[in-house]
């Protein structure tokens, strides 16, 4: 029966091991740095894959869709342009009664801000060029507006923000300004079209800017079908061209003032949808569940992961591609090892044959030479975690300027990686030093004293 290993045989093997790791200290350096490269590829390309994540996440739901959206059940699945019988209420006690709802556990509120929008299908035509285009209009209050989604100004390409906090009086289009746009269908009535001040402003995407070589301060008419049918004209100036830089984002979409736009219509008060804004530190699944309890059972809470599929797909696949870089690189790393881990058992045949005749057991041979390639990974490890996270940070602090597919506007991204993700390169490293030493040390475990030592 094996007897358990006593503390002093425990230490002995420890300071054993550790000498012989610095024995052939060239070796042993080309080892450590095999494990330092890989420990630093994983942390680094770790880094840089969440910054450009957080990046596009971040523009994703600061800029365009916020961390929530409620809308009417069924609403995703409608193929009507307008959906007149899908809208949600959107008065200040509807929206107050979003920003008071309990949190998860019955907690303070957990909601930082709402912001109703208003999307239906419309025709543009500019005055200038005469050039008449379909156009999907989303109505929003820039005030709530810019309390979800924060980062809305870094999509501006050119121009600025409509600014919903205009209120001067606005005077009605004669008719005769809006002769030019006849070719739209059946005229407006004299009077039906409020002129470009005040909350009449437009902004409009790269595509649309394009098509109709408009400029900013341009006027343009919107055309649109109220909730009864009838046709409305709204007379707009061009503020700014947004371009949130998502795939699929942009097309032919122009954005007004929600009021503006629910007057026109005649459907004051509510909404196609509102985008919420969680507070800091709320996970973003458990205030989904929580809402959901508050909100009417005809009406849905969904996370911007529900709503953007595409990119949330394209993230998941960003991370089984580094994961299987990960295993390449540590592969390599224990292919590495392994082969300088027999180098060395055969080079110490003799040695293992004296440890053996000097009472070693083959448990202590096996451990002895898995203590060694434990501290070769440990080593390589330290020094690879600590030269990554210098790295990161010094790329975190002065940023990475770069140009997202799609995006004309440069973003600065942030690399990092969590603690507990380099915690967990750390283990991998040690993991895999274990396991490329695991066969060298079985190896000479199995060795016979007498034909160990009487090799040469």
């Amino acid at each position: 029966m094996s007897l358990p290993m006593s503390p002093q045989t425990a230490k002995d093997l420890l300071i054993v091991a550790i000498r012989n790791v610095g024995r052939n200290r060239r070796r042993t350096l080309i080892t450590i740095f095999t494990v330092f490269i890989g420990v630093l590829v994983a942390t680094g390309v770790r880094g840089l894959l969440n910054g450009l994540q957080g990046e596009i996440k971040g523009g994703l739901i600061r800029k365009m869709n916020g961390d929530l959206q409620i809308h009417k059940n069924g609403y995703q699945d409608s193929v009507d342009p307008n959906p007149w019988k899908l809208l949600v209420p959107a008065t200040d006690d509807a929206i107050a009664g979003i920003l008071n709802a309990p949190g998860p556990g019955g907690a303070k509120p957990f909601i930082a801000g709402a912001s109703p929008r208003l999307r239906v299908m419309g025709l543009i035509n500019h005055q200038k060029t005469q050039t008449t285009t379909s156009v999907g209009v989303i109505g929003f209050d820039s005030r709530k507006e810019l309390a979800v989604c924060s980062r809305l100004p870094e999509a501006i390409q050119s121009g600025k923000v409509l600014d919903s906090s205009l209120e001067e009086p606005t005077t009605m289009a004669a008719e005769e300004d809006l002769t030019e746009a006849t070719g739209l269908g059946s005229a407006p009535q004299k009077g039906s079209a409020p002129r470009a001040t005040g909350r009449h402003q437009i902004m409009l995407s790269p595509q649309l800017m394009r098509g109709m070589k408009a400029e900013i301060g341009d006027e343009v008419v919107v055309l649109m079908q109220d909730k009864d049918n009838m046709q409305q004209a709204i007379v707009v100036n061009i503020s700014g061209v947004v371009d949130y830089g998502v795939p699929g984002a942009g097309g032919r979409m122009a954005w007004m003032d929600l009021t503006t736009l629910q007057d026109a219509l005649g459907v004051k008060g509510q909404s196609s949808e509102i985008a919420l804004r969680t507070a800091d530190g709320i996970p973003v699944a458990a205030a989904k569940t929580a809402l959901q309890k508050s909100v009417p059972t005809d009406q849905i809470v969904e996370t911007w992961a529900d709503l953007a599929g595409f990119i949330r797909d394209a993230l998941a696949i960003q991370d089984m591609v580094f994961a299987s870089v990960i295993v390449i690189v540590f592969t390599i790393v224990i292919a590495a090892i392994a082969n300088t881990s027999l180098m060395t058992v055969m080079e110490r045949t003799r040695e293992i044959g004296t440890l053996m005749a000097l009472g070693y057991r083959r448990k202590h041979i096996l451990l002895l030479f898995l203590g060694e390639s434990a501290f070769i990974g440990m080593a390589g490890g330290i020094v690879g975690i600590l030269a990554g996270s210098i790295l990161l940070f010094i790329l975190r602090t002065k940023g990475i300027q770069m140009n997202l597919p799609g995006q004309a506007v440069p973003v600065l991204l942030r690399p990092e990686a969590s603690a507990s993700y380099r915690a967990f390169v750390f283990v991998m490293a040690v993991f895999a030093a274990l396991i490329s030493g695991l066969l060298p040390a079985w190896r000479a475990s199995k060795m016979k004293p007498v034909e160990a030592l009487s090799s040469t």
